[in-house]
């Protein structure tokens, strides 16, 4: 069977999390998770007319019915000066806690600032976001995992200043004189004790290739595997840890096709699970397909399209989590005006 809306065709049913209307006309990145009440709560990078911009604000809207119907989005986190992103939503264990950042929009994202807020009413209220302890209060963090050690784990990456320091706002407000040089570098923050402090590891980086966006899974033989999205390559970018994330191998690229864009990157069993664009046109970002490896990512043999446009640049962005006890992978997609939900059983791809 298959399903449409506003030029996307889902393999499976679509729930609408929020389209944007008059008062909202940008969106970009839902990042959800299911709360210790059984709600789910769905953040949205929205506001102003694109991002980064200094009117973004994050916005909340929660499902009380396993995400068939979603409420209308308030503001959760914005600032007067700055804008907001969220860009986690971290629920394996204790209270919830959202990874929020700030940013000067004209500095693209030279100068974020990471916080943490927190949760302990399924999200209904939020405590102010405050810096991440430790020292990691500069990165955008991705989406969290705890290996088999415990270790609390999060890929992150950041701009790292190489030439630029005096930059200057250009007439449009919206960029920096062109002598900057601020290339992306990828890496992980990990936390031994149930994030009360991080410490920051890997410094990877390439000198002709932006790698960034990195997500992180464990193998079934116990080491991590990285892949970070690689500008205008194509493909995907990989390195591997062998110790927890301490320390990182050199990145290299993968063979899966990538158009520039996030992927998200899941373990279950035995399978490592991605969902990506696979193309190889930058900005192209569809079709959205799950693939799955047995084998610690060297290959992919199972594929499932699980949507595609019929006109458009595509449908991106996923965000999403395995629960094994509905048997059943939900994830959250965007198109920039409108955010979708879909419950894709276990069974279908492993």
């Amino acid at each position: 069977m298959q399903y449409s809306h506003a030029e996307v065709l889902f393999r499976y049913e679509p729930r609408i999390i929020w389209e944007c209307d008059d008062a909202w006309t940008y969106a970009r990145e839902p990042v959800f998770r299911r709360m210790p009440d059984g709600s789910f709560v769905c953040l949205h990078y929205a506001g102003g007319p694109r991002e980064p911009h200094d009117e973004n604000v994050v916005l909340i809207t929660r499902s009380r019915d396993d995400g068939d119907t979603w409420s209308e989005p308030e503001v959760l986190f914005d600032h007067p000066h700055r804008g907001v992103w969220c860009t986690e939503l971290f629920v394996e264990e204790g209270a919830p806690c959202a990874f929020v950042h700030t940013l000067e929009a004209a500095s693209r994202y030279c100068d974020l600032h990471t916080y943490r807020s927190w949760t302990h009413d399924s999200g209904r209220t939020w405590t102010e976001p405050n810096s991440v302890p430790g020292g990691p209060c500069h990165v955008s963090t991705r989406q969290g995992i705890v290996i088999t050690d415990g270790t609390w784990l999060f890929p992150v990456y950041w701009q790292e200043q190489v030439s630029g320091f005096a930059w200057e706002r250009q007439s449009d407000g919206r960029s920096v004189s062109p002598n900057v040089t601020w290339p992306f570098r990828c890496g992980v923050m990990r936390s031994v004790d149930c994030g009360r402090s991080f410490t920051m590891h890997g410094y990877i980086r390439h000198p002709e290739v932006t790698l960034w966006e990195p997500n992180v899974a464990e193998t079934s033989d116990g080491r991590l595997m990285m892949l970070m999205r690689a500008e205008g390559t194509g493909y995907l970018w990989r390195s591997d840890s062998c110790d927890g994330g301490l320390t990182w191998s050199e990145p290299h690229p993968s063979d899966i096709p990538n158009p520039s864009t996030k992927l998200t990157l899941l373990s279950h069993d035995d399978a490592i699970i991605l969902v990506n664009n696979p193309n190889t046109v930058k900005g192209e970002r569809r079709p959205l397909e799950i693939w799955v490896s047995r084998d610690s990512g060297a290959t992919w043999p199972t594929q499932l399209k699980i949507a595609d446009v019929t006109e458009g640049r595509g449908v991106y962005y996923p965000h999403g989590h395995i629960e094994a006890e509905r048997e059943t992978l939900y994830l959250a997609c965007d198109r920039s005006k409108a955010h979708y939900l879909l419950k894709i059983p276990l069974a279908d791809f492993l």
